[in-house]
């Protein structure tokens, strides 16, 4: 009971210091609700921004937000790669685990941390008063509880390639870059095209990949992942099996589905090794041909849905079609991205 009247006092609390803030600064305001259309659809009219978010929410601002609080690291990557991360003024936890965040944008590491997916805290976000929250589909609860304080919240879900390119639009509206979302949509259709070329009429490899935790979960074809191993002509094993996340499957399908080719997210808690040594994969084709292997993990998570996720594909064509599309290519792919995105130089020795 004591508990509960003192989350209504520091809602009514920060409800009335964010009104006092407002008005002294002229305000910014926000309306949210359910809308049709696309996550692509925005205006801009003569009182601001307009967008709908990948939750199908309408957001408006009265001008380019200034401030930021990004809940979830594919949105703070998609400030770096859009220019604005210096607008970040609070961030999610275990900040400090993400190599480019102390390479490309040291100061992040002193902004306020506000929450985890499983222990997200609202209070801390509301009183940063961003004028902008950028949330993950999964915490889409707390998006009312902050508009109603008078924050405006984006949505975003990047579960595909097409869904990652419609975040960094939205973003880019929502903070005047569009130019920078612009130029990295061009990026991504120069990068697919090219790859296409260089691997029209390659066979397309049967490519399993492990999830984070286990080699007995992998993304099925309604993840991100999926798409990333198609783009780099590959075909992904368990694209039809059931589930919209991290999938478990037991030895028994992966013996049935047998790929050719394992490869191992970025930030695996098992080891190529492991994988070879398990007695009960060793009828497996890549296994039996030592085809397993692990994506760099140095830098960032290229296997995720982020801005960078383009040199996951390349790296993953790299894997699958080398004497196409090899190693020193890949490697002067990331060196050239991070020099035109992130502006600087990556160190060759992350890559191995």
């Amino acid at each position: 009971m004591k508990q509960n009247w003192m989350k209504r006092s520091l809602a009514l609390l920060l409800s009335a210091a964010l009104v006092l803030s407002l008005a002294a600064c002229g305000g910014q305001e926000s309306r949210s609700g359910t809308a049709s259309g696309s996550a692509n659809h925005s205006t801009t009219q003569e009182t601001g921004i307009s967008l709908v978010d990948q939750a199908g929410r309408t957001v408006t601002l009265n001008h380019p937000a200034e401030s930021i609080v990004s809940c979830y690291y594919i949105t703070t990557y998609a400030t770096l790669a859009l220019g604005v991360s210096d607008r970040v003024i609070g961030l999610e936890k275990k900040a400090d685990t993400r190599p480019i965040y102390s390479m490309a944008a040291p100061w992040l590491l002193e902004q306020e941390q506000v929450g985890t997916m499983k222990e997200f805290n609202v209070e801390a976000v509301a009183a940063l008063q961003p004028e902008l929250v950028l949330m993950p589909k999964k915490l889409a609860d707390h998006a009312d509880t902050l508009t109603e304080l008078g924050i405006p919240v984006l949505v975003v879900n990047p579960e595909s390639q097409e869904q990652m390119e419609e975040m960094l639009t939205l973003i880019a509206k929502a903070c005047g870059v569009e130019d920078k979302a612009e130029q990295l949509l061009r990026y991504y259709a120069e990068k697919r095209a090219d790859l296409a070329d260089r691997l029209k009429g390659e066979k397309a490899p049967r490519v399993y990949l492990g999830g984070n935790a286990s080699y007995l979960s992998t993304a099925t074809g309604k993840m991100y992942q999926s798409d990333l191993i198609r783009l780099a002509n590959g075909v992904n094993v368990a694209e039809d099996l059931d589930g919209d996340y991290w999938t478990e499957i037991s030895y028994e399908t992966l013996l049935a589905e047998d790929p050719e080719v394992i490869l191992l997210p970025s930030k695996a808690d098992y080891t190529v090794d492991d994988v070879l040594a398990d007695a009960q994969l060793q009828e497996v084709t890549a296994v039996k041909q030592g085809a397993v292997y692990q994506m760099p993990n140095q830098i960032e998570e290229w296997d995720s849905p982020i801005p960078s996720g383009m040199l996951g594909v390349l790296w993953t064509a790299s894997v699958l079609h080398g004497d196409v599309y090899s190693t020193e290519d890949f490697r002067k792919d990331v060196s050239a991205f991070y020099q035109e995105f992130y502006g600087f130089e990556v160190d060759q020795s992350l890559l191995h």
